[in-house]
C-alpha cells in the first residue's frame, strides 16, 4: 500500500472514531433528555437535511478544492458540534436539538463527499483492495472497541468529559488531512451539476431500476437504524450494557461477513438468494418489534443486522458493477443523486416517525409495515438492475 493509502486508511480511523460516537452516544444524550421517540426522530430529519445540502456543497467544492480541504471542513463543523454539546443549552428543545444537528449533519455531508467521490476517482487498482480490506477490518475493530472505551469514559466523566476527548480524535482528523491525497474534481472537463438532471444521470436500464430501489433502501435502512438505537436504548438504561449489545451486534455483523465470504468462494448460493435471505431476515426482525419485551427487542436488532449487512453488502457491489464503465465525472454525478435519493427517503421515514409515541400504537405498526413491505421489494428491483446490467432486460 503506498503511502498516499496508509494516511487516507489514518484519516478513516480517526473519522469512524468520531462517527461512531456521534452516531450511538448523541443519539443516547438526547435519548436521556425526555426519552421521546420524537426528539431522537427530529434531531436525525434535521441531520439528514443539512447532510443532504452539505454533501452537494461539498461535491461542488472539490472543482476547486481537494478532498483534504473538504475533510478539514468537515472535522472543524465536528469541533463545532462538541462544543454546542457542552457549552450551550437553549430553549425551546427543537432549537436545541436543531442547533445541534446542523453541524452533526454538516459534518457527515462534507466527509462523504470527500471521501466516495474522492475515492472512485483515486482509481480500482489491486493496492486499492488492500485499502479496501483495512479498512474494513479497522472498521469491526473500531465498532467492537469505541462503544466499550466510551461507555467507560461517559461513566467516569461524564457525557461532557467524553465531548472533551472527541477534540483528540477531531486535532489528528485536521493534522491528517493536510497529507492525504490531492485528489479533486479540477481535471474534470465539465462540472458536476452540468447535465445533472435525473433522466441524464440514469441513463441505462440497470440505473433506471436503481432510482426505487435506492428509495426503498433508504426506508429501510432509516426505519433499522433509528428504531435499532431506541430499542437498545429502551431495554437498559446503564450505558456499559447499551456498549455491550453494540458490541455483540457487530459480532453477528462479523459471523455474517465470514459466512458470506466462505460461501461465495464456491458460489453455492447466489447472491440474489443472499439478499432475500437478508431481506427476510431483516422483515422477521421487523415482526418480533409488534412484541416489545427486552428479549424480544434484542432479538429483533440481531436479525436485522444480519438483514442488514447481507443488504448493504449485494446492494452496494451491484450498484458498483452497474457504475463502474462510467467516466469518473459521471461516477460522481451518480454519487451525487445515490446520496440525495437516499437522504430525501430517510427523511420521508423520519417525518413518519415523529408521529410515533410507543411501540403498541398504530402509527408504530403502519410505519413498520411500511418498512417491511420496503424491505422485501429490494431484492425485486436489484435483481431487475442486474438483469439489464448483463443484458438480459434491456
Amino acid at each position: 500500500m503506498t503511502i498516499a493509502l496508509k494516511r487516507l486508511l489514518m484519516m478513516n480511523v480517526s473519522s469512524s472514531i468520531i462517527f461512531n460516537y456521534m452516531g450511538i452516544f448523541i443519539n443516547l444524550f438526547i435519548w436521556e433528555k425526555g426519552q421521546q421517540i420524537f426528539d431522537v426522530a427530529w434531531f436525525n430529519l434535521v441531520m439528514f437535511i443539512a447532510w443532504g445540502l452539505a454533501f452537494m456543497y461539498g461535491a461542488k467544492l472539490l472543482a476547486r478544492f481537494s478532498i483534504g480541504s473538504i475533510m478539514r471542513i468537515s472535522a472543524i463543523c465536528a469541533g463545532i458540534t462538541f462544543v454546542l454539546l457542552s457549552w450551550v443549552h437553549v430553549e425551546p428543545k427543537l432549537l436545541y436539538l436543531s442547533l445541534i444537528a446542523l453541524p452533526v449533519g454538516i459534518t457527515n455531508g462534507f466527509y462523504a463527499s470527500a471521501s466516495n467521490i474522492g475515492i472512485s476517482l483515486f482509481g480500482k487498482g489491486k493496492e486499492f483492495t488492500a485499502f479496501f480490506s483495512a479498512t474494513n477490518v479497522i472498521g469491526q475493530i473500531i465498532a467492537f472497541v469505541n462503544p466499550l472505551l466510551f461507555a467507560l469514559i461517559i461513566k467516569w466523566i461524564g457525557f461532557s468529559g467524553s465531548f472533551v476527548v472527541m477534540f483528540l480524535f477531531i486535532g489528528t482528523m485536521i493534522l491528517v488531512s493536510f497529507f492525504v491525497p490531492h485528489i479533486s474534481l479540477k481535471e474534470a472537463d465539465e462540472a458536476v451539476f452540468k447535465n445533472f438532471s435525473i433522466r441524464k444521470v440514469f441513463v441505462t436500464p440497470s440505473l433506471k431500476w436503481m432510482i426505487p430501489s435506492l428509495i426503498a433502501g433508504g426506508f429501510f435502512i432509516q426505519f433499522q437504524g433509528i428504531f435499532s438505537l431506541i430499542f437498545t436504548f429502551s431495554v437498559t438504561k446503564d450505558k456499559l450494557a447499551i456498549a455491550l449489545l453494540q458490541i455483540m451486534y457487530t459480532a453477528f455483523t462479523v459471523a455474517s461477513v465470514y459466512i458470506y465470504q466462505r460461501f461465495s468462494r464456491t458460489r453455492s448460493i447466489s447472491d440474489s438468494r443472499w439478499l432475500t435471505f437478508g431481506m427476510l431476515a431483516a422483515a422477521t426482525g421487523f415482526l418480533l418489534a409488534l412484541f416489545p419485551t427486552p428479549s424480544i427487542l434484542i432479538l429483533s436488532n440481531i436479525l436485522t443486522t444480519i438483514g442488514l449487512f447481507f443488504f448493504f453488502t449485494i446492494w452496494s457491489s451491484r450498484q458498483f458493477i452497474a457504475t463502474n464503465h462510467l467516466e469518473p465525472i459521471q461516477q460522481a454525478r451518480f454519487l451525487v443523486w445515490r446520496e440525495l435519493i437516499l437522504i430525501i427517503s430517510r427523511i420521508f421515514m423520519l417525518a413518519l416517525i415523529l408521529g410515533i409515541t410507543d411501540f403498541n400504537g398504530f402509527v408504530f405498526k403502519a410505519v413498520m409495515v411500511f418498512s417491511f413491505s420496503s424491505a422485501l421489494l429490494i431484492p425485486y428491483f436489484s435483481s431487475k438492475s442486474d438483469a439489464s446490467v448483463k443484458g438480459i432486460d434491456c
